[in-house]
């Protein structure tokens, strides 16, 4: 398992797949025998967030951004139009890209889900 684990670097799922194992029992063993990865993956942000070490915080900015998002929902437009107009104002995304309707559909669900 160590093998697979840390060699491989196969996650419990691919381990769990190839070999039959639960997943359970795969994270109880590497858990018991102190198995573990040393590069974890950094974790995915929201748009709106930001790190401050390891803690999770609201990004004032971006927040701003999403306000505006909402606003120009209010006023009745689409997810197309909020993004070209994001895009007209070169405002960037999380990874400083351009802006997609999906991308703004995503964001003002969140928020939407967030706020009820």
């Amino acid at each position: 398992m160590r093998k697979l684990y840390l060699e491989k670097d196969l996650s419990s799922y691919e381990i769990h797949k190839k070999t039959n194992w639960s997943r359970t029992s795969i994270s109880d063993a590497l858990r018991s025998l102190g198995i573990e990865k040393q590069n974890r993956k950094a974790p995915v942000l929201s748009y709106g967030e930001k790190l401050i070490g390891t803690t999770r915080v609201v990004h004032k900015g971006e927040q701003k951004i999403i306000e505006k998002m909402l606003a120009l929902l209010d006023e009745g437009q689409n997810f197309t139009q909020i993004s070209k107009y994001l895009n007209s104002k070169n405002i960037p995304t999380k990874r400083g890209g351009s802006w997609h309707p999906s991308t703004v559909k995503d964001i003002i669900k969140r928020e939407l889900k967030r706020k009820v």
